[in-house]
């Protein structure tokens, strides 16, 4: 049998994209998402990331170990001492075959709301995101139900690819528990997973190398479906504007209750 090789791949966090306790997680995901397409030139679809310590900004070496090859390669890339992460990608997207269309979004226009505002100094990779609430529900306005759905778009420079996209906006709400709480508890992610499907979403052209500063709108419903007094799960759904699935998500978090 031969030997497994880790590649190494160079990348740095800038601090301006930091969260809560470290670089902002989707980041470092879309980070393996893209060291892991580069190594294997294929396309990522399901992902299940550890999160054991934040990562911290600055330069940082991802290493990425193929395990499998083939038309589905299995990858295992990891930022040292911070983050590990399983992924598969794929050689072969095939034709859609399942949904038939687009789904039904709400018709609110994003354009019409008013963003939500996250101050810079809080979360400071909130600078790259434009947030437009379609429900209710805020962070710690002490609501009953914990789920928000919003437009989003990102605003940044970074080139993206649309599973790397997916991955930031995926995770770039806070713990939908917030909506229920009134004051701020620690709920870090432990565990990320999340599924890209590759026929549902379009690739910028191969001769695009001028990166685009404001993305187009996203629509984002992201939910908590259980909690204990320790830990809870959210789930998110991503779509394009059209209505077009762009990614799923589940998310393990701890509550550090004070």
């Amino acid at each position: 049998m031969t030997p497994i090789t880790a590649t190494t791949f160079p990348a740095e966090f800038d601090s301006s994209w930091l969260g809560f306790g470290g670089v902002h997680g989707g980041l470092a995901v879309a980070s393996m998402l893209h060291a892991a397409s580069t190594e294997t030139t294929a396309t990522p679809v399901a992902v299940t990331a550890h999160l054991t310590r934040p990562v911290e900004p600055g330069p940082v070496s991802v290493q990425v170990e193929v395990e499998h090859g083939g038309r589905t390669p299995s990858v295992r890339a990891s930022i040292p001492e911070s983050a590990c992460a399983l992924i598969r990608l794929t050689r072969d997207t095939g034709a859609a075959s399942w949904p038939a269309g687009a789904s039904d979004l709400c018709t609110v226009d994003p354009e019409h709301v008013s963003p939500l505002e996250i101050p810079v100094d809080f979360v400071p990779f909130s600078q790259y995101i434009d947030i437009r609430p379609i429900n209710e529900a805020r962070p710690f306005a002490g609501g009953a139900d914990p789920e928000f759905e919003v437009w989003i778009r990102l605003l940044s420079s970074i080139e993206f690819s649309p599973e790397e996209r997916a991955a930031v906006l995926l995770d770039a709400l806070p713990p939908a528990l917030f909506a229920t709480l009134d004051t701020l508890v620690a709920i870090p992610t432990v565990e990320f997973s999340a599924y890209f499907p590759p026929v549902s979403t379009s690739r910028p052209p191969a001769n695009d190398v001028h990166p685009r500063v404001e993305e187009e709108w996203h629509h984002l419903r992201h939910r908590t479906v259980w909690a204990t007094d320790g830990l809870c799960v959210d789930e998110s759904e991503l779509r394009t504007s059209t209505g077009h699935l762009a990614g799923q998500a589940r998310q393990l978090r701890r509550i550090l209750t004070p």
